[in-house]
């Protein structure tokens, strides 16, 4: 928002446009030229920020200079019709450090195997080494024992949504217009490898892990551990049937038997509930943008 943005010509009401329509005004965040940038009014630009493409080591959120100029017919800056605002333009990025979503639907998936099947399930397998070479690898942890692994990560945009909305904004009860793309959702395909000691011990398991995918349909998780009042999300879970169950009971070296099956958890998603924003703009009311402060 300001003031004496250069407006392009006015569009000719009929006939053939033969060229784009002439660019009158830049944009920069710290250098880089928006995506685009266009004078709704002589008060107000809209403009897309574009990829950061700077240092990557820089210290996040990091404050960003801000130019916008008017430009002649050659698109070349007007002297004197330029201004700067320093540190006035934010930026941050993931912290792929932190808890992410998918890391909690994994654990909340643990304890639905510790609460219902056995409390020896883990993620991975704890092999108990000896200092014999021959007998390297041929113990385990205490068992029975059922291990989850994976997850592998398929795509799935089944359950994503896909809709344009408007919204009211800060501009004196203007609406805003937004464009969004999909949110992006995948399925968790997740691989139950039960151990036991025997194979009637191994039959009387698998049918207990049958049994557990009968009665479990969803996992349930908190959409934000640190405020419950956001409630949950439930994604669907079930086993994938091609490839459940497998049991192996033939003689192996360390005298155990093996079920082998997998399971999937569909829908979970990875960013917000509405997608990634690709377009933002305002239904420009001259009137009431006239009444704002700069």
């Amino acid at each position: 928002v300001g003031t004496n943005f250069r407006l392009p010509n006015a569009v000719p009401a009929t006939g053939p446009i033969h060229a784009p329509q002439q660019k009158t005004l830049s944009v920069k965040f710290q250098g880089y030229d928006s995506e685009w940038a266009y004078p709704a009014s002589t008060s107000l630009i809209l403009a897309r920020v574009p990829e950061w493409r700077g240092a990557y080591d820089i210290t996040f959120p990091a404050a960003l200079d801000v130019r916008v100029a008017n430009l002649d017919d050659s698109e070349v800056e007007i002297p004197g019709e330029n201004a700067t605002r320093a540190d006035c333009y934010t930026i941050s990025r993931p912290d792929c450090t932190a808890e992410s979503h998918l890391e909690r639907v994994l654990r909340e998936l643990i304890s639905l195997y510790r609460r219902h099947m056995m409390q020896n399930t883990h993620h991975t397998t704890q092999r108990d080494y000896s200092l014999t070479p021959a007998l390297q690898e041929t113990l385990r942890a205490s068992g029975p024992l059922l291990r989850i692994h994976g997850p592998r990560v398929l795509l799935n945009r089944f359950y994503s949504l896909n809709k344009e909305e408007d919204e009211a904004d800060a501009l004196g009860g203007a609406k805003g217009r937004m464009r969004r793309k999909p949110e992006v959702t995948v399925d968790l395909s997740i691989g139950e490898a039960i151990w036991a000691n025997n194979p009637f011990h191994l039959s009387a398991l698998v049918q207990g892990l049958l049994l557990f995918h009968r009665d479990i349909k969803y996992v349930r998780v908190a959409v934000d551990p640190a405020d419950p009042s956001k409630g949950e999300k439930a994604y669907e879970f079930e086993p994938e049937w091609g490839e459940f169950p497998n049991m192996d009971t033939e003689p192996s070296a360390d005298d155990l038997v093996v079920s082998v099956s997998r399971c999937v958890v569909r829908g979970v998603q990875v960013d917000t509930d509405f997608g990634t924003i690709v377009e933002r703009g305002w239904i420009v009311d001259d009137s009431v943008l006239q009444a704002q402060t700069p």
